[in-house]
């Protein structure tokens, strides 16, 4: 398949796009929140932490200097609603294997703690006190800024907050005045956390963005937009170790160019590239399942690998690629095989958990390869064990 660059937008929006998105948009999303999650759990687990502590040290002034009624219910509130909940979701950050719903526990964890400290404020009003305090203030910036939380996510939680600071206003009787100033400090809170909250995603998507664009640049090819030679290394490793796993087949494909020297003499290096760009599209057409790759192997010669084919598909297949590059209808007055530009492929299967290697595989279907030129070329073969040890460079000394 093509490796074309997928930009996530710069500017995260508050509300869900009401358009259908992409399955490649929707997975590339997924991409950037599992990124910016492992990214701030550090700063995530170590405000977590200063929290916890900063309960705890809240509790011990409060049974030094309240009166005995406000310790008796405001400590325990803190210990059951915040102490609680906070090492839970501490400890949910080191032992979760998947972190897709993480960020949802962190967030309801600080909705649970910032209720809790407006609860703690409604037993202070009782006293005397005022209703909102600075609990609340902490609570509502550590949402926007250190979480680690996306804008959707920190502005539904630290504005949830803020609509329960005024319902518990209501419902318990606080001062207008005292409302007001409260309704004051703590939109404007969230106000600024938003606009912080904003920025710091918007920050995070471009370093995602130019991380995988830089990842994209090393595993592609310039010319075509094919995977590149190392990259095609790459995933065969991994594809091979997963067969193994699940006793499955590899297939390689190696395909070249007739005599594309020719073509270049007659018509130019302009041209050349532009007919190996035409074969990497015809070629990256014909390959859709998520773990088969093309990929630009070194000048005209183009390498594909297939996950767990059947050797009936696979033999089909690979014809099917000879036509498919003969249909893409690019004259060639110099070849030798035929008035147009043409393939010839060898192809070879194995399976993975047998004997052979994966370098050994590559090496069967350059075997075929030669043989496929040997016998006129544009057609494919597939490698055959009777031909035993018989090796490439056995297989090239029958063209000279």
């Amino acid at each position: 398949m093509l490796n074309q660059a997928v930009h996530l937008p710069l500017t995260p929006s508050i509300l869900r796009d009401s358009l259908v998105t992409t399955n490649e948009s929707t997975a590339l999303d997924q991409e950037f929140r599992r990124y910016h999650t492992s990214r701030s759990l550090p700063a995530a687990r170590a405000a977590i932490v200063i929290g916890m502590v900063l309960v705890i040290a809240i509790c011990v002034l409060d049974m030094l200097g309240k009166p005995q009624v406000f310790v008796e219910q405001a400590v325990s509130l803190r210990i059951m609603l915040m102490l609680i909940p906070m090492s839970v979701v501490l400890g949910a950050t080191f032992l979760a294997r998947k972190q897709s719903w993480l960020p949802y526990l962190i967030a309801f964890g600080a909705l649970l703690v910032g209720l809790s400290a407006l609860m703690v404020g409604v037993i202070s009003m009782r006293l005397g006190g005022p209703l909102i305090s600075l609990g609340v203030i902490f609570t509502t910036f550590n949402i926007y800024l250190v979480l680690g939380l996306t804008l959707r996510q920190s502005v539904a939680t630290g504005w949830s907050i803020f609509l329960a600071y005024i319902g518990f206003g209501f419902v318990f009787g606080a001062p207008l005045l005292e409302m007001a100033y409260g309704v004051l400090i703590l939109g404007f809170s969230n106000v600024i956390g938003s606009y912080a909250s904003l920025l710091l995603e918007r920050s995070a998507r471009e370093n995602f963005d130019n991380k995988r664009e830089f990842m994209r640049l090393t595993r592609t090819d310039g010319l075509t937009g094919l995977f590149n030679r190392r990259a095609f290394d790459q995933h065969l490793r991994q594809l091979w170790s997963q067969a193994r796993r699940d006793d499955k087949k590899i297939a390689v494909i190696v395909a070249d160019i007739d005599h594309f020297k020719l073509y270049n003499d007659c018509y130019g290096h302009r041209m050349g590239d532009d007919c190996i760009k035409a074969v990497a599209d015809a070629l990256a057409e014909s390959v859709s399942r998520p773990l088969d790759i093309v990929a630009r192997y070194g000048g005209e010669e183009y390498v594909i690998v297939l996950y767990d084919p059947t050797a009936n598909f696979l033999e089909s297949f690979a014809r099917d690629l000879c036509q498919k590059v003969v249909d893409v209808d690019i004259e060639h007055k110099a070849s030798e095989t035929a008035p147009n530009v043409s393939l010839s492929i060898g192809a070879a299967i194995t399976e993975a958990a047998g004997h052979v290697t994966a370098d050994q595989l590559i090496r069967q279907a350059d075997d075929a390869l030669y043989e496929a030129k040997n016998q006129g070329r544009n057609q494919a073969i597939v490698y055959r064990t009777e031909w035993g040890q018989q090796t490439t460079a056995h297989l090239a000394a029958l063209l000279t």
